[in-house]
């Protein structure tokens, strides 16, 4: 614990846009807001706003770069106009070991690296707590059996957009953009045949009911999420304060990803125990699957390159950050 005792207490307004209870509450939010309590012996306080109390998940990056809040809900696919490298640790198949990723997206985003440099710092926003959702699986709430890659052809699978569409696509299935909460709304009408999901997020948005089958162990992408603070904010803090900052959203970020694991498992055991049917793939259509993992990212750099962004250089960062985490 830090000694703080010559500053006044401070308090930091921290908000994000995900429901009360949420996975990402249990493991990351809350033990976050509690460690810095404690680290600076009870002189920071966190004062949390969960469930877009202050804005929508789009406005997150806006409302901290403003100093609206303090901390942030920073998540770049959400503001892809403005961050678009940083879906290059989203890619399918980047990694293959969901620790391993979170290794790699914390070397990106602190102590001068890639991310940090080109796209955190260009927005006045340093990350504090980074982590990535478990890797994505194909879930299916219709009653089609899969037993093939191109059982897959055709059908509407929800996607968070940027290299998953291109994924989606080249799976021979057909990506539609929803924001999360719209999910069960749309798998239930029949408006999508199914998403892509970690199971921590098919349980925290209630679709588990819906569900006919599914896959596992496969990286089908990913999502990347801050908590960030306005660069303006963090000037003001007392060296100390940052320092404690620092320390407690290291441990948290490096952590987080044996608590998530251990939950991913559980739920998908839930799910295979209340009768969702397991989708498998032999090994021409995994072979397949790489090659089509592949094109993604280098379609996806690709298409950065043609806007005047750094899509190849993300993507070798990215693939040297992996590399070195291992």
């Amino acid at each position: 614990m830090m000694s703080l005792t010559a500053q006044a207490d401070i308090t930091l307004r921290l908000a994000d846009s995900l429901p009360s209870g949420h996975i990402i509450h249990q493991v990351i939010t809350a033990p976050f807001i509690e460690a810095v309590k404690k680290e600076t012996g009870g002189q920071v306080r966190i004062e949390h706003f969960p469930g877009e109390q202050v804005g929508k998940a789009r406005d997150m990056l806006s409302l901290t770069q403003a100093g609206v809040i303090d901390i942030g809900y920073v998540v770049p696919a959400y503001a892809s106009d403005k961050m678009p490298l940083s879906a290059g640790i989203e890619l399918p198949g980047i990694f293959t070991d969901y620790c391993q990723g979170m290794a790699a997206l914390y070397t990106l985003t602190h102590d001068g690296g890639y991310l940090e440099t080109s796209e955190f710092a260009a927005n006045k926003v340093i990350p504090l707590v980074t982590f990535l959702l478990p890797p994505y699986q194909i879930v299916l709430g219709t009653d089609r059996k899969i037993a093939s890659l191109k059982d897959l052809s055709g059908l509407k699978i929800r996607s968070a957009g940027g290299p998953m569409d291109f994924m989606i696509k080249g799976l021979g299935m057909i990506p539609v953009r929803m924001a999360p909460p719209e999910i069960y709304e749309s798998l239930s009408r029949g408006t999508i045949d199914g998403a892509l999901l970690p199971y921590m997020s098919v349980e925290s948005y209630g679709i588990t009911g819906l569900l006919k089958s599914g896959t596992s162990q496969i990286n089908f992408g990913t999502v990347a999420l801050t908590y960030s603070i306005g660069a303006e904010k963090w000037k003001k803090l007392p060296e100390p304060v940052r320092t404690a900052l620092t320390k407690v959203s290291a441990d948290i970020s490096k952590s987080a990803c044996k608590s998530f694991e251990a939950v991913e498992g559980k739920l998908y055991a839930k799910l295979d125990n209340e009768g969702s049917r397991a989708i498998g793939f032999g090994p021409a259509d995994q072979k397949e699957i790489a090659a089509i993992f592949d094109r993604a990212g280098s379609d996806w750099a690709a298409s950065l390159d043609q806007r005047g962004k750094a899509g190849s250089a993300a993507l070798a960062a990215v693939k040297q950050a992996v590399a070195g985490s291992r």
